[in-house]
């Protein structure tokens, strides 16, 4: 296979800056939250912005789950749409030096951002406008990438939109027929309330590894993660609950694995979740069992928890040698 995973989601451009609560308060912003706005509304705050100082990376979901596979030495590509500004340039331009391979289209709308808020305190407030990203339909899916990937990875986020859930439905459906993995994580509890229906739909018709945190399995099962896993799994071949430093829990039909976290100091938990995939993911797709795909997710997870970053940035793959090994 050309490419070990196939990741379709937000293309999402992070610019990181500093501000004081009362800029946060003037927007409206609910503080330490992830809050959705309106295209008028992030072109607000991007102008606002103009004379500080804002570093800018590649972000969502997806392309930092792919960009854990790249740093241990996997190959993937991210589908995704783009916008024809200089945002969504400067977007292609970060995530092609991730080593990521990039079928990104484009379009007329604005690029989609995360305006992440870093106040005195440390704490994190986001702003995230879609843009762009939300255009994807299934013509833009080019079936071959699916079929040249030993898995294709979807984030949930992409049901919010009609037509961008025709497309990941349409590449699930190619990937079943051609007996290629299919892994979804399926982000936030409150999307997983909005969109039970195909939520569901996936988990039994088309999901072979699925990734949920407490609150999501909790949302999903009303069941605590012990009996949540149980519950997942019945219709996958993989289910994993992520459950911060405590680790993971992962099962397969060889039964439940409890898979420690990696101590580290804490600095930033924004994308840890994302980094897990994606090393578990690489482990899986290089025919590593599940329990040494969870500890090296596990380890991955860690250094974006011990760095300011959303994802790895770096070639990690001497540092899981010993894990690989042990």
């Amino acid at each position: 296979m050309k490419y070990d995973v196939v990741g379709i989601g937000y293309p999402l451009l992070d610019k990181v800056v500093e501000v004081n609560e009362d800029f946060i308060l003037k927007n409206g912003l609910m503080r330490n939250n992830m809050n959705l706005v309106n295209i008028d509304k992030s072109k607000k705050i991007l102008s606002m912005l103009t004379n500080s100082s804002v570093n800018d990376s590649a972000g969502g979901s997806v392309p930092n789950t792919l960009a854990s596979v790249c740093s241990l030495g996997g190959k993937s590509l991210f589908i995704g749409m783009i916008g024809n500004d200089n945002n969504g340039n400067k977007y292609r331009r970060l995530i092609e030096k991730l080593g990521i391979t990039i079928n990104l289209k484009s379009c007329d709308e604005i690029q989609g951002t995360s305006v992440i808020m870093v106040t005195p305190d440390a704490e994190r407030t986001m702003a995230t406008c879609l843009g762009a990203g939300m255009n994807l339909t299934k013509e833009h899916i080019n079936l071959d990438d699916i079929s040249n990937s030993k898995i294709l990875h979807i984030e949930a986020y992409q049901l919010d939109g009609k037509k961008q859930a025709e497309a990941v439905f349409y590449a699930m459906e190619h990937a079943k027929k051609n007996n290629i993995l299919i892994s979804i994580d399926l982000a936030d509890p409150a999307l997983i309330e909005r969109h039970r229906k195909n939520i569901n739909k996936i988990i039994k018709d088309y999901a072979n590894i699925i990734f949920v945190n407490e609150d999501e399995a909790e949302k999903l099962t009303n069941k605590k993660p012990a009996d949540a896993i149980q519950e997942i799994k019945k219709f996958c071949k993989i289910a994993i609950i992520k459950i911060g430093k405590k680790g993971s829990l992962v099962m397969d039909n060889d039964g439940l694995h409890k898979i420690k976290g990696f101590k580290v100091n804490a600095i930033n938990t924004t994308g840890a979740g994302d980094a897990y995939s994606g090393g578990f993911l690489y482990g899986i797709s290089h025919g590593f069992d599940v329990k040494t795909s969870g500890k090296i997710a596990s380890y991955v997870a860690a250094q974006v928890v011990a760095s300011h970053d959303s994802m790895i940035k770096r070639n990690i793959q001497q540092e899981i040698a010993g894990i690989i090994k042990g």
